[in-house]
């Protein structure tokens, strides 16, 4: 049965629009002022006021975006649309940049090289133009004086001896001989040998463990002096007499050169064994000058063999500005023994 104005499928003969309210009852179209259809869906925008249109619902499309808004795509799809999905064509891919123009490289390659050029000129023409400016004496550093300098090294003098008797015996000189007063022990040198009196008394001197000196310490020296030979040991070890008298023979060079002037002379007085023991003395006698005159000294080495690598040392000196000393040397040299 057909509804009253409708037809025989009971539709109407006016159009319908659906519902978003009711899912399956039709609704009729109304028809507003300016004859257009109107629904009951509520539009997103409507005009208030001056003709603005604000919106209603703030809400975003699927993309993230806000209506309205321009579309968003992702990096791969930058400059081609089409590929979001949205039905469009797709965009032809981006042509490739053009070509570098090689008559401008060849342009700015050219203003470098000027602009270098000019740069150079001015700096040669700077130093150039206040040369003229620098003193024609300069100024002298300062140098640093004779305390302040480091030393230099110098040359060790070499000392010339004569040659060696193979023996003489070491005679007794003239003077009055120093009272004895006991033995003096050099554990450290292991050896012993008479102690004199006055005028001698007991000092410290370089490079002995024991050591006994009349008068000052400047030189030429009025001294008794024992310890182990100076120096490195022996490279081989001293077994015979020869042996001894080589090395005593270094041991009295090293007395010149420490204990006498510079240029001092030798002339052998003595050589000979030890009175004890074994080993090698040498008696001597020294020239130098002091203050232009020519003056000497009386002095024996005794090298002795006390069964270590390195032997020990006796030396005697006295200056003949003290000949009455001078008798003590034979005494004191024959008196050594090893401890």
């Amino acid at each position: 049965m057909a509804d009253v104005g409708g037809n025989s499928s009971g539709r109407s003969r006016e159009r319908y629009v659906p519902s978003y309210e009711a899912l399956t009852a039709p609704m009729p179209v109304i028809r507003d002022e300016d004859g257009t259809a109107v629904g009951t869906r509520v539009p997103r925008r409507f005009p208030i006021g001056d003709g603005e249109e604000p919106v209603l619902v703030s809400r975003r499309d699927l993309d993230g975006a806000f209506p309205g808004s321009a579309p968003v795509y992702p990096p791969s799809t930058f400059g081609n649309p089409g590929a979001h999905g949205d039905g469009g064509p797709a965009a032809p891919p981006a042509p490739p940049p053009p070509p570098a123009r090689t008559g401008n490289n060849r342009f700015r390659a050219a203003v470098s090289a000027v602009a270098a050029v000019v740069s150079a000129a001015a700096i040669v023409g700077a130093f150039v133009l206040f040369s003229a400016d620098e003193p024609d004496d300069p100024v002298p550093m300062p140098r640093a004086d004779a305390a302040t300098e480091p030393m230099l090294p110098r040359a060790v003098p070499t000392i010339t001896l004569p040659g060696v008797p193979k023996v003489k015996a070491l005679q007794p000189l003239p003077g009055t001989p120093s009272p004895v007063l006991g033995t003096v022990t050099d554990t450290k040198a292991a050896i012993a040998y008479v102690k004199l009196g006055a005028p001698w008394t007991a000092r410290a001197i370089p490079s002995f463990s024991v050591g006994h000196q009349v008068g000052a310490a400047r030189l030429p020296r009025t001294m008794v002096a024992s310890g182990t030979l100076p120096g490195a040991a022996p490279v081989n070890a001293l077994k015979t007499s020869a042996d001894f008298r080589r090395v005593a023979l270094t041991a009295v060079r090293w007395t010149i050169r420490h204990h006498y002037p510079a240029g001092s002379k030798v002339v052998w007085t003595a050589s000979q064994e030890p009175v004890a023991g074994r080993g090698w003395t040498f008696g001597y006698q020294v020239t130098y000058r002091v203050k232009g005159e020519r003056r000497t000294s009386q002095a024996a080495l005794s090298l002795l063999d006390v069964g270590r690598r390195k032997p020990a040392m006796l030396f005697v000196t006295v200056p003949d500005t003290r000949k009455q000393l001078w008798a003590d040397i034979a005494p004191l040299v024959a008196s050594a023994r090893a401890l």
